[in-house]
């Protein structure tokens, strides 16, 4: 199982990067089938929840997976302590290809219990020995419990929103391949080297994204782009498919929270 280091301000001496299994920044089951369906503006989510196990600080990833849509009187009931909401999301890509067939997705659970709608664990992902944390806090940590509320919600909101404009090795748990079709609006981050096509958009951070016309007018409102980015609405003659290399992406995200895959460099 892949590490992941976490650049919270309660955590890591010594951590350098983020090695993450993302959802959709760790990891990317979508609504898939074997069959192509067209998926641009599909609505989706994830929840990330902490739990302990080996002595270690770990993140379960629950995905809505086609499930539901992740209706907003659902969303708003979920204890944001408990868990770090990922979404509302829509997707602009047209069509998320499983390769190799339909995954195993496993068995639906009600997240989180009580009220009403299933999702299914897409990925564990360990974070960092509980002694890193233990010494960082001054205290002994057998159960969440022990440790307190901002800092739960500081290792959550980084699970999100940690690693904006900083490129990201992903490992996937499902090889998939992201097409945008000829003559759609793709939305390009260049990073002056290599360039990134948005997976999907949130309205977490911006209560307007949502609808890929908002989406359209970033070029005017991302003030925290580094020099030499370059934000940008493309239309291609020819379907862009981006495909990991062995389950493998480069993910950026912006400062909304929106979340881009490589697809070429120069």
């Amino acid at each position: 199982m892949k590490r992941l280091c976490l650049a919270a301000v309660l955590l890591l001496a010594g951590c350098s990067g983020t090695d993450t299994d993302d959802t959709e920044q760790m990891t990317d089951a979508g609504n898939m089938g074997d069959s192509p369906e067209t998926e641009r503006g599909v609505r989706i989510c994830e929840l990330n929840e902490l739990f302990i196990a080996d002595d270690a600080l770990w993140i379960r990833v629950w995905n809505d997976v086609g499930l539901h849509d992740c209706p907003d009187d659902w969303l708003s009931a979920i204890d944001m302590d408990a868990y770090a909401v990922g979404g509302p999301r829509w997707r602009s890509v047209d069509t998320v290809v499983p390769i190799g067939g339909t995954p195993d997705l496993g068995t639906p659970e009600e997240v989180p219990a009580g009220l009403g709608y299933m999702m299914v664990e897409a990925a564990t992902v360990e974070l960092f020995p509980l002694s890193t944390l233990e010494q960082q806090l001054g205290t002994t940590i057998e159960t969440l419990d022990d440790i307190p509320v901002p800092a739960r919600r500081s290792v959550l909101d980084t699970t999100l929103f940690g690693t904006s404009y900083v490129p990201s090795e992903v490992q996937r748990e499902f090889t998939t391949e992201f097409v945008h079709f000829a003559g759609q609006r793709v939305f390009v981050i260049d990073d002056g080297q290599c360039q990134y096509a948005m997976k999907y958009y949130t309205s977490i951070l911006d209560p307007e994204l949502v609808d890929e016309d908002a989406v359209a007018t970033l070029g005017d409102r991302l003030t925290q782009l580094p020099e030499g980015y370059s934000f940008s609405v493309e239309v291609f003659d020819e379907d862009l498919v981006i495909r990991e290399a062995e389950g493998v992406q480069y993910v950026i995200v912006d400062e909304f929270g929106n979340s881009y895959d490589r697809f070429a460099c120069n």
